[in-house]
């Protein structure tokens, strides 16, 4: 959270680190805190994302714990709030997370309402496995240790960064 720029363009990083185990409640904290407030400022011509899925909770690699709800409403945010947006992908090994995200993605940019239930064929979900476009609600375990950070992270960043610009 300190890597913050240098020189001229101090102020311009901001950095949201979560801890191991933060789920999309303590994700969204961080982000309305202080997206909403940056695009304001900034008034942005474009919007360049990089939608990595490797935060979701069942990532082999990751420890976070992410779901397509707390996805769903970022990209709901940027689809209503973009002037223009430039959706780039990234990241994810668990591949069932990366085409359920995209598919979601791809249909709310587009304004598709999607059926939640997927046939197993289109998955390749094994038989007996019944697999959802949309995760069904996740609690982590350590939520309140992680809110906890994200409170600190975001007090950082409104005393450090933001009367940089004036905000």
């Amino acid at each position: 959270m300190r890597e913050i720029g240098k020189g001229e363009g101090l102020g311009y990083a901001v950095n949201v680190p979560m801890l191991p185990g933060a789920d999309d409640k303590v994700f969204l904290e961080g982000f309305f805190a202080v997206v909403p407030r940056l695009l304001r400022h900034f008034d942005p011509d474009v919007i360049v994302s990089q939608l990595g899925l490797d935060t979701f909770w069942n990532d082999p690699l990751a420890a976070l714990e992410f779901t397509t709800n707390g996805y769903c409403r970022v990209i709901s945010f940027l689809t209503e709030h973009a002037p223009a947006w430039v959706a780039l992908g990234g990241g994810g090994y668990d591949i069932q997370n990366v085409a359920r995200a995209w598919t979601l993605t791809w249909a709310m940019m587009n304004g598709v309402d999607l059926p939640d239930d997927l046939p197993s064929t289109v998955m390749n979900v094994p038989a007996g496995v019944k697999r959802k476009l949309r995760d069904s609600e996740h609690h982590s375990k350590g939520r309140g240790r992680c809110m906890q950070h994200m409170a600190e992270v975001v007090e950082y960043l409104e005393r450090e960064v933001f009367p940089i610009h004036g905000f």
